[in-house]
């Protein structure tokens, strides 16, 4: 199965980017996901899939419009619309993660065309593995 390129916008249409996922996720419509339990991923809902940075393009200059908030190490930048609050994505160009640096997180919430009640998850504890602890 080829790629698919699906469109993901936030509330308000304000933001809006289009992103390819790799065969390997787009199975028959569905998407393998990632459910994280950090706290800022259960706080707001994120549910993530991860692809690479030239594949994600924003609209316009949509990206520049993004409000950001940054916790912890400060190099995992959540970012959100600033008009009607959607969390969006997650920015990696700055991880200490180095794997990291080279793909988004997009909150699958956000995605037209995925349908998360069939779709296949992954887990990962943030709650326990990321530092420093929430509190």
């Amino acid at each position: 199965m080829a790629p698919k390129t699906y469109t993901a916008t936030c509330h308000c249409h304000l933001i809006t980017l289009t992103l390819t996922l790799p065969d390997s996720l787009a199975p028959e419509g569905t998407e393998t996901i990632n459910d994280c339990t950090c706290s800022y991923c259960l706080k707001n809902g994120y549910l993530l899939v991860y692809p690479l940075d030239e594949y994600v393009h924003f609209e316009g200059d949509c990206e520049s419009k993004l409000a950001s908030y940054a916790f912890a190490t400060k190099t995992r930048v959540h970012k959100f619309c600033p008009n009607c609050g959607s969390s969006m994505l997650i920015d990696f160009r700055q991880s200490v993660d180095v794997h990291q640096r080279g793909e988004w997180g997009i909150n699958a919430r956000m995605i037209k065309g995925i349908d998360l009640k069939n779709a296949e998850y992954t887990y990962f504890d943030g709650e326990k593995l990321l530092e420093p602890q929430y509190e």
